[in-house]
């Protein structure tokens, strides 16, 4: 009889699972649709006000935003792991503690790095990237301070988007990033029409950036009834520092890969390269981000199974986000493949398609990146990620390496040859060496009553 009623609340507790699964899915499906519309009016707004070439530079700038994901030392990473796995044992009070502690390590984080960023990127910026054709007076020194103080700012302002992430409410951060998308576009638009300097065009970039965080925060407070403030506890803050210090070097590679890839595009084929690579992260980014916004919600599902010994569960699902992911990916290649219809369309009849070998070899590094993302959910929900973390950013610096000495030689296809060939053969490879080692040791602990062995 017990047996029975265990395996009735477990399989109930997946039809659970599933549904906030499929609302989150939905709800995200919705926000990343009026996101990629925003973004798809934008990049013609933006290449006809700035040029191609303060474009290109622009962008390559505003890509040091992603650094923030190295300067939270992940830490941010094991603040959610935290917070999915109190969520799943209900301790509430836990997860408020986890939450305060988190949030202020995340402060002391991003005010440190702050003072140290702020006079590098004045004295050092300009001159590593300088704005074509205007230099100093143009503010180019100022667009680095913003950039710098951006990144900084995101570390604690990325608490908002964890602690949705662990709670299943994904849809909540989505939703706020579709909101922010939009005030970016018509914000851009205004300083569009009053032919306002590059440096602000830079800075409402930015803006745009880390606005989804605060007030996803803001929202999950009210939503959640915290009406007071809890505590920050020094033994739970000294416990994420020691969790998160073994995803700091896979985030300080993927960090530098995200953000040196446009200069290297901009210093080895110039700011007209790396306009075409902006354009290209955000025509293939939305499938990007799309897959990565759907499978979000698997990630604390799994922990959460995890917890309760569902392993069955867990390899069901992992299958299903894979077939996800394999359908955005052959998406992503018809994209490629009418890559001049969709330029002309998107940009006017006068625009031209980056170079074909180019736009496959980016093509390639993206759908490399979301078929081992969805790998790299699986590992984060078991708490596994961490054992192939230096080997991850093995990868991503050889990946560096490489870009710089083929620009040298080939230019800037040389650059996204590199580029794809790090993701393809590299990533993708270790993530799921990773993954499938995972899964053999948790079937073979597997315990549940309801569980069917299956291989994948």
């Amino acid at each position: 009889m017990a047996t029975g009623t265990k395996r009735t609340n477990v399989v109930a507790e997946s039809e659970r699972r599933w549904w906030r699964i499929g609302q989150n899915a939905g709800a995200l499906a919705i926000a990343r649709v009026l996101s990629g519309l925003c973004q798809f009016l934008l990049v013609p707004v933006l290449l006809r006000t700035l040029g191609t070439e303060t474009f290109g530079w622009a962008m390559a700038l505003v890509a040091l935003v992603s650094l923030s994901q190295f300067a939270d030392l992940g830490v941010a990473m094991a603040f959610q792991q935290d917070l999915s796995e109190a969520w799943a044992r209900n301790e509430r009070t836990g997860i408020r503690r986890t939450y305060a502690s988190g949030v202020q390590l995340l402060a002391w984080l991003g005010a440190g790095w702050f003072i140290l960023a702020i006079p590098l990127a004045w004295w050092g910026g300009a001159s590593l990237l300088p704005a074509p054709g205007h230099g100093q007076t143009n503010g180019a020194a100022l667009a680095w301070i913003v950039v710098a103080a951006t990144m900084t700012a995101g570390v604690p302002l990325s608490a908002g988007t964890r602690l949705a992430a662990a709670l299943q409410l994904g849809w909540i951060n989505a939703a706020w990033t579709a909101v922010a998308n939009f005030g970016t576009l018509v914000a851009v638009w205004i300083a569009a029409n009053a032919t306002a300097r590059p440096v602000v065009f830079v800075a409402l970039l930015c803006a745009g950036q880390i606005a989804p965080g605060a007030f996803t925060a803001l929202h999950l407070r009210r939503r959640l009834n915290w009406r007071d403030d809890v505590a920050a506890d020094p033994m739970e803050m000294k416990r994420l520092w020691k969790i998160g210090r073994k995803f700091a070097a896979p985030n300080l590679a993927g960090a530098l890969l995200q953000a040196t890839a446009p200069w290297l595009f901009a210093r080895f084929g110039g700011y007209a390269a790396s306009a075409a690579f902006a354009v290209l992260q955000r025509l293939f980014g939305v499938v990007q981000q799309a897959q990565a916004l759907l499978l979000g919600p698997f990630w604390p599902a799994y922990a959460e199974a995890a917890a309760r010994s569902e392993i069955a569960w867990v390899r069901r699902s992992f299958r299903w986000s894979v077939a996800l992911t394999l359908a955005m990916v052959a998406g992503l290649a018809g994209a490629t493949a009418l890559l001049p219809e969709i330029i002309r369309l998107w940009l006017g009849a006068g625009a031209s398609a980056p170079a074909p070998l180019f736009s496959w070899f980016v093509a390639i590094w993206i759908s490399a990146g979301m078929v081992a993302q969805a790998w790299s959910y699986l590992l984060l929900g078991l708490g596994r990620l961490h054992r192939i973390a230096l080997q991850v950013a093995a990868v991503h610096a050889t990946t560096i390496a490489a870009m710089a000495v083929a620009g040298r030689f080939t230019g800037s296809t040389g650059v996204a040859a590199m580029l794809a060939a790090g993701g393809a053969l590299g990533l993708l490879p270790l993530s799921i060496r990773a993954g499938r080692e995972a899964l053999r040791e948790i079937s073979r602990k597997e315990s549940t009553p309801d569980a069917v062995s299956v291989r994948l």
